[in-house]
């Protein structure tokens, strides 16, 4: 068959009319089973390709969605996306994905270019939790999830790991562990957004029921990367006496490891660590390090539902989804 092929070419080969196979493509029902595999194998045969802008005319949907991410290089948002693709290819959708590295204006352009494809919802980690480009596109009527953020607004979906427990969990184990000196490698980047840094939140919170009185020459902040753990570890080393780190993410926490390595402190002996986001590379570091694990499939699979909920109602006042966290304890900070 030559390119081009069309919705009547389906037709004649299955020997049912257009409008039989109009039903089948947009799954509208008014067919029975055999109809419909005898249309599939009449477009399997044909290579028929269905126009998705054409469909959406009729339909309202595209089968697309968007993914908003921080920073690709960040292996937490690589695992995260491909958590979500898999999602959305089991629901017949098709993912963009847009990384704005912590840029607001790089976000709500983002935003712009999906609106423009006519994606049928988005998913966006905000950038510095600006929420205003959010706002004003879902008030035009996309349909958008905000991850990782509570946002309590009709027509927009929430939801979010409870980041602040996992910190004070995280803390509260290696106060466990004997450690009366924990310090805090926090994002430099933190500091310019609105929201409150939910990390160094459960952080002090931890500090306080374990009675530990909170020193601020033990809290550094750096960009949440290797290289910034490595040299917000320096300064730590440079200024403060500590035996335990809480890292902002496991990229920092790497740094941080290379740092402590440098200086021929042993780990967990010496100074034992934590990081956040528990991504794969933790177990096959040397020693493996201890992680707030954060459960990505299901974070994605309940922003893929806010999203069918939206697209039901488009004005629905949804209540945030919380999804709990877990600390894996390894070797890194828990003596064996």
């Amino acid at each position: 068959m030559p390119s081009g092929t069309t919705l009547r070419d389906v037709a004649k080969l299955a020997g049912v009319s257009s409008r039989t196979v109009s039903r089948v493509v947009n799954d509208e029902g008014g067919f029975n089973e055999v109809t419909r595999a005898r249309v599939l194998a009449a477009i399997e045969k044909v290579g028929y390709r269905p126009n998705l802008l054409a469909r959406a005319l009729v339909t309202r949907r595209t089968g697309t969605v968007g993914l908003v991410v921080a920073d690709m290089t960040d292996p937490y948002f690589a695992e995260f996306a491909d958590g979500v693709q898999q999602a959305a290819h089991s629901r017949g959708l098709t993912m963009f994905m847009v990384q704005h590295k912590d840029d607001p204006e790089v976000a709500a352009s983002a935003l712009d270019q999906l609106a423009s494809f006519a994606v049928d919802g988005v998913l966006i980690y905000t950038a510095r939790g600006d929420v205003g480009a959010v706002m004003a596109h879902a008030s035009a009527g996309l349909r958008i999830v905000v991850l990782d953020q509570m946002v309590q607004v009709a027509g927009v979906g929430s939801v979010s790991s409870d980041i602040l427990a996992g910190a004070e969990a995280a803390v509260l184990h290696l106060a466990d562990q004997g450690r009366r000196r924990i310090a805090m490698v926090g994002n430099s980047n933190s500091a310019q957004s609105p929201l409150l840094p939910r990390r160094e939140s459960g952080y002090r919170r931890a500090l306080q029921i374990a009675g530990l009185e909170f020193d601020p020459s033990l809290m550094v902040r750096g960009l949440p990367t290797i290289e910034g753990g490595r040299q917000a570890t320096s300064e730590l080393l440079s200024n403060a006496t500590f035996d335990a780190i809480f890292a902002y993410n496991d990229l920092a926490a790497v740094g941080a490891m290379q740092a402590l390595h440098a200086s021929g402190r042993r780990i967990p002996e010496d100074v034992a660590i934590v990081g956040f986001d528990d991504i794969a590379l933790c177990e096959a570091l040397v020693p493996p390090l201890s992680s707030v694990r954060l459960d990505r499939r299901h974070l994605g699979e309940c922003a893929l539902d806010l999203l069918d909920a939206l697209a039901r109602d488009g004005r629905a006042s949804l209540a945030p989804s919380v999804l709990p966290t877990q600390v894996m304890v390894r070797a890194s900070s828990a003596l064996v």
